[in-house]
């Protein structure tokens, strides 16, 4: 079946009125429609100052027209001010714009002569308000196939199509094969009368969009309509992205917090540990704050001595004894001068032994302008190393340089006295 005619469409939407069908080429007024109108009573009146806000007419036209055309006829109460009727802004507002469109005031003022406002809206004035609505509508015929018979210009241009042919059937397939097709052929069935839906987005971005499907009344004898029209706009799809981001964004810095409370819980560990004792014990003990504290999988300390670095082994046991000239390695020498928490190039790390798919994170433990070692962390995953933990890094190095340097004084201490 091929498109069905623009009008029949036409006809099919302006005839939806709740649960009742009104003749065809009618549509309603908003109080027949289900919504409250305004109350208007002839002594509902409003100042000049309020009107000439209401209609966008400075007062002082307002006064120009009322010699000139008799238009519009303010109220007085005595010797008041002018009021004037709120049933009149409508009118003095057609007036305004055709005026702005080059109609002579006084052809203008002769079209909105008429008293009583309009009591429905033109069939052509409703299918223009369909076509130009900002949100994506279209009509489909179904329940098999399913067939896009109809879409507005937001659509036509959101989908990119250009409104009839293979464009049209790429459209309802999309449709059919996604969650929402199941939901429409149930409301073809008469299981509902409406439903609430997600689908793919009309132009084939990642994402899902709502759209809100209804049945449309139409003439006995031609085929179900359905009715589908987006419920959001360009605006609120803009705002889904925004909040999307600001969420992802929020995410990070909550996993940025928390890695920040990790690291300094593994200081404070630390610092309990070497208030009590300095010794080897308190450094593997250290080592070992640290592999819980911050999510490690090992750890290790490499200790310097004339320009090499040596690691005996891991408290883990992913490191075996290992030894390499620091100079080999341009990045590690960098590093071990700038006391600059770092992370290990492959090659460095490949010659410390690390596995493969682990990560290495290098600590200069420097004392008094002194390279004493470097504390070597290994991770599943490479963390950032910010300012926040570059200082939480550099603690960690002068509590242990500390260590190291109390057990070198403590040798020399031995070694001098056995010679003595």
């Amino acid at each position: 079946m091929g498109p069905l005619p623009s009008s029949l469409i036409r006809d099919a939407f302006a005839t939806v009125r709740g649960d009742k069908v009104v003749k065809h080429g009618q549509v309603q007024t908003g109080a027949v429609a289900g919504r409250r109108q305004r109350v208007d009573r002839g002594g509902q009146t409003v100042s000049a100052t309020a009107f000439a806000q209401l209609t966008g007419v400075s007062r002082e036209r307002l006064r120009t027209w009322e010699r000139r055309h008799g238009f519009p006829a303010p109220f007085r109460v005595g010797g008041g001010p002018r009021r004037y009727r709120l049933r009149d802004v409508p009118r003095v507002v057609a007036v305004r714009r055709a005026s702005e469109e080059g109609v002579p005031i006084a052809e203008a003022v002769a079209w909105a002569a008429l008293d009583e406002p309009v009591a429905e809206i033109p069939a052509d004035a409703f299918a223009a308000m369909v076509e130009h609505a900002p949100l994506a509508v279209a009509a489909l015929s179904g329940p098999e196939p399913l067939a896009v018979v109809y879409v507005n210009d937001t659509l036509a241009r959101l989908a990119a199509v250009m409104g009839r042919g293979v464009e049209l059937d790429q459209v309802a397939q999309m449709l059919s094969s996604s969650q929402c097709g199941a939901q429409l052929r149930a409301l073809f069935a008469g299981e509902h009368a409406e439903v609430l839906c997600e689908h793919p987005q009309w132009d084939g971005s990642p994402g899902a969009v709502r759209s809100i499907a209804f049945r449309l009344p139409v003439q006995r004898g031609q085929p179900p309509l359905v009715a589908l029209v987006g419920v959001e706009a360009q605006r609120e799809r803009a705002l889904a992205v925004e909040v999307s981001a600001l969420q992802k964004e929020v995410a990070a810095l909550r996993e940025r917090d928390d890695r920040h409370v990790r690291w300094m819980e593994a200081i404070a560990r630390l610092s309990a540990e070497f208030q009590v004792e300095a010794s080897s014990a308190a450094r593997d003990s250290a080592l070992d704050t640290l592999v819980r504290q911050l999510n490690a999988t090992d750890a290790a300390l490499a200790t310097y001595l004339s320009g090499q670095l040596a690691v005996a082994s891991s408290r883990r046991g992913s490191l075996g004894p290992a030894m390499i000239t620091v100079t080999a390695h341009p990045a590690l020498a960098r590093a071990l001068r700038d006391a600059q928490p770092a992370w290990l190039e492959p090659e460095t790390a490949l010659a410390l032994g690390v596995p493969a798919g682990l990560h290495a994170a290098g600590i200069p433990v420097v004392v008094a302008g002194e390279a004493l070692g470097l504390v070597v962390l290994l991770f599943d995953e490479p963390e950032e190393i910010s300012t926040d933990v570059h200082r939480l890094l550099t603690a960690v190095s002068a509590a242990v340089g500390f260590a190291l340097l109390r057990d070198r004084l403590a040798d020399e201490l031995r070694e001098s006295a056995s010679q003595g």
